[in-house]
């Protein structure tokens, strides 16, 4: 204490002589607009505010506003001489035992010669000294009357009102005079923090600032214990009515971008409100305008109709610089900036849809990890019911079927991605991966796993996540491991120059290389010529389609070396009901990932990329470990077109790829073939006997000429003249197959489909 009292004496003595020194102020100062740029160094927004600054004399502000303001900011107003001495002490006390200028000891006149007069914002003794001066100035000048008044019409009260004027009518659209008791409290209140206590995000806070002022004011002998009684009860949000945020949205060219950076600026960079409105700064950020216009086109030109669902766009590069944000299909309606954005929440909210299938090169990675090569394969039947205590839904059996129910035979981890087959990667999660494995997986991606979703359906991307935290996982792919921290303000300055804030990309190996560039590598196989087809652009890429249960939600997400996108598709929930409308007939379509989300993605892909000088390719994966169940024989190139003649005696025969007969395939009795509801549950292709009974087996009857016998039992019916398919869908069957070409086959020893299961050497 004594040490605080020297403090003190030695502030007192100091101001004898900066009292010659300090001019009072003449004028206060305009505010200035910050400005947000690109990274190009383009204006994208200018921040401003409405300062209807509107002058009042005291006596048409409300004598319980005038008693609330000094009960809550300065309860000695009206004896001190500018400077409070027991202030002082307090704060200079404070200060010498915390070892900062902390405690701030300011009083009305302080605060207005502060926001006033330019005596600088910085916490030193010497901004002290020239505040305390002034404050001792201004008091020898004015009345304490003119000193509230000039305090009233000056204070900002948030949402860009600067004075009790302009705070009336922006929170209660009334004049300064007719403010109420409880009004009046909560004006009183918001000075110090007008962010924190607003009814839209703080209700609660916003009761508790009221009745805090209330209670300064019954003890400072403003109010009886009965107006504060009368007072607290009042219902706050029916009192409220009003304006807008004076930072309105001019222009709707990155609306939703803007309004991210706004909300991040003032939650997480603690940015007060009224520096962002009026404080000069200049704000850089990671956005490139001209991608930026090309998601929005992409989006436009895809989704046009009042009735399309909506969209979330985010795109970043491999260091996690956010180039493009588009959170809702709507591009062109700046007032849907404020509502909700469907590619991107700010830490601590609620929101996220489904990926669906998009979540499945998560527990590809963690096979990877776990020591299993991609060589092994599973057998992919249309339907799967696993019972294993690991993965029980409700205590029941996990219940798992293909898109459209579609049956495959044995397939390799690369085919199994590239079809988006449900059922391998069930099997994958049961019998390797594990929930727990998955989840860890998820978070060295970048993606963290409520403890509400800790079943095998992950695999099936059952868990709400939103574009951002997709683009980050596969930018995690594609900068073979490193996971990059999502960035979007690179640097905040002040009107001056001075760095406030400084950002700079960071990045953390949380993968090895190895698997990042194995789920690159089997990604781009589907791109080529999986599930992703529609997304094909002429630079290397790989990608990953995803479609929630029921058309609820489609996504594509994918990347090439330098940029990596995710999008987003669906309904929002009725308003009324909080259900989630489906996909199932949108412009003739049932949605899936790769109808409109690959669209856009193209689209936007296509052209943003043009801004590269060099677009290099995904280095190939060393593929080692544990094979399970190895891959089947490769399967003949043609089907003898008479086998009903064939001259072997004992059985059917079959071309292999040298153009020579299959002699393993000539014992039907050692070697009969499994009939096709043993392999996949159903045949969907037609029938054509040959009036033969497959030499005497019983298991056989009305053989077929596709039907041969292991090894090789993988040959469908065929007819002489092969027909043209167009791609599929995801998961969707074509239902051409079969007549006449190999195709996808339903027996499941082999496979014929055009997909590179191994890697070229490096």
């Amino acid at each position: 204490m004594i040490l605080a009292m020297i403090v003190a004496g030695f502030v007192l003595l100091k101001l004898s002589g900066y009292l010659s020194e300090i001019p009072l102020p003449d004028a206060a100062p305009g505010s200035q607009s910050s400005k947000l740029y690109d990274s190009q160094g383009q204006l994208i927004y200018t921040f401003h505010g409405t300062e209807n600054r509107t002058i009042v004399p005291l006596d048409e502000i409300s004598t319980d506003l005038k008693q609330a303001v000094v009960a809550a900011e300065d309860r000695a107003f009206h004896t001190h001489p500018g400077v409070s001495l027991k202030g002082i002490v307090r704060a200079a006390f404070s200060n010498v035992k915390e070892g900062d200028i902390g405690q701030g000891a300011s009083t009305i006149t302080q605060q207005y010669a502060r926001t006033f007069a330019t005596v600088g914002k910085e916490r030193t003794f010497a901004r002290k000294l020239r505040e305390a001066t002034m404050a001792v100035k201004i008091e020898r000048v004015y009345s304490k009357d003119k000193i509230l008044e000039f305090y009233l019409n000056t204070v900002y009260f948030g949402r860009g009102a600067y004075g009790a004027e302009a705070a009336a009518q922006t929170y209660f659209k009334k004049p300064a005079k007719d403010l109420n008791l409880p009004e009046s409290a909560y004006l009183a209140g918001i000075i110090r923090s007008p962010s924190r206590y607003q009814i839209e995000n703080n209700p609660t806070g916003v009761a508790a600032i009221r009745n805090r002022v209330l209670a300064s004011m019954q003890e400072a002998g403003f109010i009886t214990p009965a107006q504060r009684q009368a007072a607290e009860q009042v219902d706050m949000g029916s009192v409220f009515k009003l304006s807008r945020i004076s930072a309105e949205l001019e222009t709707p060219r990155a609306g939703y971008f803007i309004e991210y950076v706004r909300k991040l600026l003032l939650r997480e960079f603690k940015i007060e409100e009224k520096d962002l409105l009026g404080g000069g700064l200049k704000i850089h950020t990671t956005l490139d305008l001209r991608m930026q216009d090309a998601a929005e086109k992409a989006v436009r030109s895809t989704l046009d109709r009042e009735d399309d669902p909506e969209v979330g766009l985010l795109a970043m590069d491999s260091q996690g610089q956010v180039k493009a944000m588009v959170g809702g299909r709507n591009v062109d309606d700046p007032k849907r900036a404020r509502g909700f954005n469907f590619a991107a929440n700010l830490p601590g909210d609620d929101g996220g849809r489904q990926a669906g299938s998009a979540f499945k090169p998560i527990a590809l990675a963690a096979f990877v990890d776990d020591g299993k090569s991609i060589k092994s394969s599973f057998p992919g039947p249309a339907k799967i019911s696993i019972d294993s205590d690991l993965c029980l839904n409700e205590g029941k059996p996990w219940e798992v079927s293909n898109f459209d129910n579609a049956g495959y035979g044995n397939l390799d981890i690369t085919q199994a991605t590239t079809k988006s087959v449900n059922t391998i990667y069930a099997q994958m999660m049961d019998k390797v991966v594990t929930p727990k494995m998955f989840i860890a997986m998820s978070e060295k991606l970048g993606i963290p796993i409520p403890a509400v979703d800790e079943g095998c359906a992950l695999t099936l991307g059952t868990t709400a996540v939103t574009p951002m935290e997709m683009a980050r996982a596969y930018a995690t792919f594609a900068a073979r491991g490193k996971r990059p921290d999502p960035l979007l303000v690179l640097k905040i300055t002040s009107p001056e120059g001075e760095t406030i804030i400084e950002k700079r990309p960071r990045s953390e190996q949380t993968i090895s290389q190895n698997i990042a560039d194995t789920v690159s590598w089997i990604l781009k196989q589907n791109i080529v010529a999986g599930t992703g087809t529609a997304a094909k652009i002429q630079w290397p890429a790989m990608g990953k389609t995803g479609t929630a249960q029921d058309h609820q939600d489609a996504s594509f997400v994918g990347s090439t070396p330098e940029l990596t996108t995710a999008v987003w598709m669906g309904f929002p929930p009725d308003p009324v009901t909080k259900e989630i409308p489906l996909m199932r007939d949108v412009r003739g379509k049932r949605v899936t990932g790769g109808s409109f989300p690959a669209t856009i993605w193209k689209q936007f892909m296509a052209e943003s990329l043009k801004l590269y000088d060099k677009h290099s390719d995904f280095p190939s994966p060393k593929i080692a470990g544990e094979v399970i169940a190895p891959a089947p024989p490769p399967c003949p190139k043609t089907i003898p077109g008479d086998l009903n003649e064939s001259p072997a005696a004992d059985g059917q025969s079959a071309v292999g790829e040298d153009g020579k007969v299959l002699d393993n395939c000539r014992k039907p009795a050692a070697f009969p073939s499994p009939t096709p509801s043993q392999l996949c549950g159903e045949f969907p292709f037609p029938e054509c006997t040959t009036g033969q009974t497959g030499d005497g087996d019983p298991s056989m009857p009305n053989a077929r000429p596709g039907e041969l016998p292991r090894p090789c039992p993988f040959l469908r019916c065929a007819t002489p003249e092969p027909t043209e398919s167009p791609p599929s869908q995801e998961g969707e069957r074509n239902p051409n197959r079969g007549a006449g070409q190999l195709g996808e086959p339903c027996f499941p020893l082999c496979s014929n489909e055009q997909v590179d299961s191994d890697p070229p050497d490096d």
